[in-house]
Order: C-alpha cells, then sequence, then structure tokens
C-alpha cells in the first residue's frame, strides 16, 4: 500500500534551492548548446526562420528578400494548393502559418546572428556557396543563433521543474532527479536540440505555472502577490497561444488555475494576469487582420478545414501516442507512465490542485492530435506534439516516485525507468533524427513498395514497426559512423530485411555529424573556440551554483 502525502507545498523557495535550479539550467545549457542542430533541420523551421529574418531585417512578416525565402515563395506559387509548402498569399506577400510569436522571440537571436556575422564574413561567403535542394544558402550566423534559442529554452524547462518541484514540496534531492530526469530521459532532449516551436511553447506554459504557484506562495506566507509576476504569467500564456495556436486548451486550464488561486483575495494580481492573457489574444487577431485581412484566419484554414485531418481514428492515435515504438511515451518518456498513480498518493491541497491541473492540461493536448493523422509529430524524435504535456506529466510522476522511493523496490523501479529512458533518447542527441528519418522513409520504400497512400501511408507504417523504432535505428546508425564504415548503409543492417541495396543520407549536410552546430561551423572555416569558452564558463556556474545548493 502506497501511503498518502500531506500537502506540504514550500511558502518560499530558499537561497540552496534557487542555486540548486541554476546548476541544473546551466548544466543543460551547456549540454544542450554543445548537441545544437544550430541551423534549421525542418522545412517549417526554415518556414519560421525566414519570417523572422523578415522581421529582423524590417519587413514584417511578409517572406521575401533572401534565397531561401523567395523560392519558398515561388514554390507556393507554383503550387498554390500544396498543403506541404506551409504559406499562404494575404494582404500585401506571402506569410508563413505558423505561429508569430515564434518568430518575434526569435528576432534578437537573429540580431545577434547578424553582428557576429560582421566579423567572420569569411563563413558567410562560404556558406552562400552553398545550396540545399538547388537552392542557395544565405545568413548563416543568423541562422545559427536563431536555431539556439531552443538548448535555451530546454535548459530553462528543466530549470522550472526543479523549481517547481521543490514548490510542490518535493525534497531537494528528488528536485535535482526530476531536473535532471526530464531533461536527459525523456524526448525533450531530443526537442531542445532541434528548431520547432514545441519547446517555446512549452517553456512559456511551464514558467506561467511557476509564476502562479509562486504568487500563491506569496499569499500563503502573509504576502501579497506582485502585480508584475501576475502580469508576466498572463503575458507567457499570450506568447504560447502566438507560439502554437493549438495551447489554447492548455492555456484555458492554466487560466482557471489562476483563478482557483487568486480570485478570493488577489483578485488585483487576477485582473494584471487576465489582462496581459488577453492582450495575446487581440495580438492573434491583429496580426491576422494585418497578414490576411480577417481577424480569424491565421493562414492554416485551408489546410485543417473539418474533413479527413479530423477523422484519423482517435483510439489509434492516443494508442500511438502510448504504445508507438517510435513515438509512444511508454518507450520517450518511460517515468511519465507514474504519473496516474500520483492521485492516490496526495491529499487535497496545492498538491491535488496541480494533479487536477495536469490531468486538464493533458487532456487538452491530447485531445486536438489524437483525431489527426500527424499524431506522431512528423519528421521529428518523439511526438512533439504533446511536449507542453509533459513537463506537467513529469512532475506529476515524481509526486510518486518520491512516495515510491522510501522503499528499495520503488527506487530500483525508478532508477530502471530512468535509465531505460536515457538510453532510448540519448541516440537522439546522438544522430540527428532528419537522418533517421531519411533512412527509415527508404527502407519503408523497399519494404512496403506497394503501399496505397504512398510515403504518407508508409510514415505511418514505420511508427507502429519495432524494426524501425526510432531508438534502436539511430543506436545502429551511431555504431555504424564510429566503426568508421561511411555514409553507405544496408537495410539488413539498419532493419532486418533482405534487400540488396545501399541507402544514404540525402542531403549532404545529414551526413556524418554534420547535424551538431559546432561540426558544421568548422567545415565552413569557423573557429569553434567560443563555443568551448562559452561551454567552460556555463559549466564554471553550474559548479558554482551546486556548491552553493549543497550549503548549509
Amino acid at each position: 500500500m502506497i501511503p498518502r502525502t500531506s500537502n506540504r507545498p514550500r511558502r518560499r523557495l530558499f537561497a540552496t534551492d534557487r542555486a540548486l535550479a541554476r546548476a541544473v539550467f546551466f548544466f543543460f545549457l551547456a549540454l544542450y548548446t554543445l548537441v545544437a542542430t544550430g541551423l534549421p533541420d525542418h522545412m517549417d523551421s526554415e518556414v519560421e526562420y525566414q519570417t523572422t529574418s523578415a522581421l529582423g531585417r524590417g519587413r514584417g512578416f511578409a517572406l521575401g528578400g533572401t534565397p531561401e525565402s523567395d523560392a519558398l515563395v515561388a514554390a507556393r506559387a507554383a503550387a498554390p494548393s500544396e498543403p506541404r509548402v506551409p504559406l499562404k498569399v494575404g494582404r500585401g506577400g506571402t506569410y508563413s502559418w505558423f505561429g508569430t510569436g515564434q518568430a518575434l522571440v526569435g528576432v534578437p537571436f537573429y540580431w545577434m546572428g547578424k553582428g557576429v556575422a560582421r566579423l567572420a564574413p569569411g563563413v558567410e561567403a562560404r556558406f552562400a556557396q552553398r545550396t540545399l535542394e538547388g537552392v542557395t544558402r544565405s545568413e548563416y550566423f543568423g541562422h545559427l543563433f536563431v536555431g539556439l534559442r531552443n538548448p535555451l529554452l530546454g535548459a530553462l524547462c528543466c530549470w522550472l521543474v526543479v523549481l517547481i518541484a521543490l514548490q510542490l514540496g518535493l525534497a531537494q534531492r528528488w528536485a535535482l532527479v526530476a531536473g535532471l530526469g526530464y531533461g536527459l530521459t525523456t524526448f525533450a532532449c531530443a526537442q531542445a536540440r532541434s528548431t520547432l516551436s514545441d519547446v517555446q511553447a512549452t517553456c512559456a506554459l511551464l514558467a506561467a505555472m511557476h509564476l502562479l504557484l509562486l504568487l500563491r506562495a506569496r499569499v500563503d506566507s502573509g504576502r501579497r502577490a506582485r502585480p508584475e509576476h501576475a502580469a508576466f504569467a498572463g503575458a507567457l500564456l499570450g506568447v504560447a497561444f502566438l507560439t502554437r495556436l493549438v495551447t489554447a486548451p492548455a492555456i484555458a486550464v492554466l487560466i482557471g488555475v489562476a483563478v482557483v488561486l487568486l480570485v478570493r483575495d488577489q483578485r488585483r494580481a487576477l485582473w494584471w494576469f487576465l489582462g496581459t492573457a488577453v492582450a495575446g489574444l487581440f495580438a492573434f487577431l491583429y496580426f491576422n487582420w494585418m497578414r490576411f485581412g480577417a481577424l480569424l484566419e491565421s493562414g492554416y484554414g485551408d489546410v485543417v478545414t473539418p474533413g479527413g485531418f479530423w477523422l484519423y481514428p482517435p483510439e489509434l492515435g492516443l494508442a500511438g501516442l502510448l504504445f508507438s515504438p517510435s513515438k509512444g511515451l511508454l518507450f520517450l518518456a518511460p517515468l511519465a507512465v507514474l504519473a496516474p498513480f500520483a492521485w492516490r498518493a496526495s491529499e487535497p491541497g496545492l498538491r491535488r490542485l496541480f494533479l487536477v491541473a495536469t490531468l486538464l492540461l493533458t487532456l487538452a493536448v491530447f485531445g486536438p492530435i489524437v483525431a489527426t493523422e500527424t499524431w506522431h509529430g512528423a519528421w521529428t524524435y518523439g511526438p512533439r506534439y504533446v511536449l507542453p504535456a509533459l513537463p506537467f506529466l513529469w512532475l506529476a510522476a515524481m509526486l510518486f516516485a518520491e512516495r515510491i522511493g522510501a522503499a528499495l523496490w520503488g527506487r530500483l523501479l525508478v532508477g530502471a525507468l530512468l535509465l531505460f529512458g536515457f538510453l532510448v533518447n540519448l541516440p537522439g542527441m546522438l544522430v540527428d533524427h532528419m537522418t533517421g528519418q531519411d533512412l527509415a522513409m527508404q527502407g519503408a520504400r523497399l519494404d512496403w513498395p506497394d503501399v496505397p497512400g504512398s510515403d504518407d501511408a508508409r510514415f505511418q507504417m514505420i511508427q507502429w514497426e519495432p524494426r524501425y523504432a526510432a531508438p534502436w535505428t539511430h543506436w545502429r546508425i551511431f555504431r555504424h559512423r564510429i566503426a568508421g564504415l561511411g555514409e553507405v548503409f544496408s537495410p539488413a543492417e539498419l532493419f532486418f530485411s533482405s534487400h540488396a541495396a545501399e541507402l544514404r543520407p540525402n542531403p549532404e549536410m545529414r551526413s556524418g555529424f554534420r547535424h551538431l552546430a559546432w561540426v558544421d561551423l568548422e567545415s565552413l572555416g569557423g573557429v569553434t573556440w567560443p563555443l568551448a569558452l562559452f561551454l567552460g564558463v556555463c559549466v564554471a556556474l553550474g559548479w558554482r551554483s551546486a556548491l552553493q545548493a549543497s550549503s548549509r
């Protein structure tokens, strides 16, 4: 029998608590930067970057002015009904249909990259000699610095996991396990080194929850809630909404949490919170009108209209998100399976409110996804669309893990799940996920040449075929490369099939370890000592914070 826990939220975070969270942050900032992709690893990322570039160059949201964005616009003009080109013609130009928040937050990173580009014109010139799918490249350091946003935000998520764990009353050692485990043993690590928008949306939601708990802790300790904290929490929800429209149901859940925590005796703070949250909605409407001439037209309209996109069997989508060998949470975040058991081990109070919020938020995130044909998150490592729910599920699981950790069998179970998660997710950092997906699709065309629906159907099939399970495919690719066997793979080696064929990564940038930003920079003649210096500073600051956390 698992004993119930009393509600033991912290009324304040001590200096050692904050130092512990900082140590985890600097550790992951160094790690994620070291393995970062840097350049966009997906066409969607390139489109998002080109919107940021347009904003940084003073063009507004309209694409154009670089070889890549001009090629994207031309491709849209050549195939205006093709849903794989994520653009839409609007008022005064062609626009991305992705969230404007992703582009806006990237602008300061873009400006930093452009500043560094002035110091290394040779790297920019050599990058401009490259082509990708026949298109000339441009703005190397702009791409690089915008791409380094996710390692920063991913590290911030780990920092927030530690802080929230402490706010919910976990002991420091379990809060440390929560932060390290989230960053190393879930697919969050692969997402943090990648370049898509899910990390930014997740960080915004998690930071808003942290601030709401901080507001409640101030009230419980006899102090008034700080309006600026409330305003910032609401603004973060606005950023999440502008980044990914599909987070709207999850945002509604956190607004409900804010009302429960603040409406009784902190209404001034609640109004500040709601005011900035609503400002995000008005910004969304204004940007829609500015681009497309309609308040509710975000650009997705002709792609996700009611019809086949929303008619995928939801039971299959849910089963895939939980049990698929390539995308299931059971494999990509194994400790999270303990989350449902946390309910029985807690009593009414702040912990119970957090668990209720986690349940509702999980339903809000999973609900719109399970009924779509893209439940798997497309060409990424792990089910990226459910990433916003992952840290909440992880924290709920850690509440239960702390309880069973009092017994030897509990510690062994938690340790085994963490070790399994680490082994499954480590290859997502060692091998580029685009390489794995590319080689898997080449193998699938050999194994299933006559499948109706072409590559879309094959892509669905490889999510369920154990021979194509992404973690083990990535391990086999890594083993092949460190053995010095080059970039030619056989279907038998990777997928245990009998076809006599050669599989090669395409394009060239997916070969070897060039998906790592610092390796690619070296190939352009750039210097990497600033990266080494940055990593050294992160390690030093993290070590100093760890010593502060261990002091009494």
